[in-house]
């Protein structure tokens, strides 16, 4: 065995994918250190609906089992979520409260993406049997529901024009 040879001869080699390693550094290094995106960037299967300049994502209820189903057992919502419920055709709407365990406001939209209603909307209370039922004023093809106070909060009034959802023809809050 030759003593002045060393023992591995990987140093020149080394040396050479050191400007690549550098290389990648500097580039993908300061990706991982970017901005994180906002909540309000992306939510995947929900839909961005704006009111007066505030956002609300929502669920989509356009089919009879999901507009069935709405919010309920649902023990909390975040507070910028809410659910539009979309109807085939103007009607005067009613809502109830079955399994819901949170307290809603519905706002009820009409054709041209007016609100027409907001209501307070009430959780039933362990054992109760009859729920009340919470009527649009008038026909209406959209409902919206968000957290309890989440319109007076914005200072949003039946008046007040929505857009944001743009479903397949005659299904969208323009």
């Amino acid at each position: 065995m030759n003593t002045t040879e060393p023992l591995f001869r990987s140093a020149p080699i080394s040396l050479a994918l050191l400007p690549l390693l550098l290389l990648f550094v500097v580039t993908v290094g300061p990706g991982c250190n970017g901005p994180k995106p906002s909540p309000h960037t992306l939510r995947p299967g929900m839909h961005e609906v704006v009111i007066s300049g505030n956002k609300l994502w929502t669920y989509i209820a356009a089919d009879t089992a999901s507009r069935q189903r709405g919010l309920m057992h649902r023990s909390s919502l975040p507070e910028d979520v809410g659910m539009l419920f979309i109807f085939p055709e103007p009607k005067v709407q009613g809502f109830w409260m079955k399994n819901c365990v949170i307290d809603l406001d519905i706002a009820y939209i009409d054709d041209e993406g007016f609100i027409i209603d907001i209501l307070q909307m009430k959780a039933p209370t362990p054992g109760q049997v009859i729920l009340p039922r919470y009527r649009s004023s008038k026909p209406v093809r959209y409902a919206l529901e968000a957290n309890v106070g989440w319109f007076s909060a914005h200072g949003i009034e039946p008046g007040t024009k929505v857009s944001g959802y743009k479903g397949r023809p005659g299904l969208q809050v323009r």
